[in-house]
């Protein structure tokens, strides 16, 4: 299982903005039956300022062709690029007890 975490870094003020944007986009992946997704923010808090994140899991990593890409996404992207200064997506493989038995060999 995998954690995938997209990160957004906005202009000064702009992060609960992008947050909804995020939100959105998420929905239009869910609805074609990917993971329910977290959105969450740095601003106002100890922390990264300025950033909105969402964040999901998944079975396995697969790359994600633009014909899959929802239609709604493409608009809702091109809107919310324009409060972002830097969007990256970070991969992470989650730890489960499963995983610690195989990795370990006990």
């Amino acid at each position: 299982m995998y954690v995938i975490r997209r990160v957004a870094r906005t202009q000064p003020g702009k992060a609960w903005n992008v947050a909804s944007y995020l939100a959105k986009i998420c929905e239009a992946y869910e609805e074609k039956g990917r993971s329910k997704a977290q959105i969450f923010v740095g601003h106002g808090l100890p922390g990264d300022q300025h950033v909105a994140y969402a964040q999901w899991t998944q079975e396995r990593i697969e790359p994600n062709f633009p014909a899959g890409i929802p239609k709604a996404v493409l608009e809702l992207h091109k809107a919310m690029m324009e409060m972002v200064t830097d969007y990256t997506i970070e991969f992470y493989q989650l730890v489960t007890p499963e995983e610690l038995k195989v990795r370990s060999g006990r």
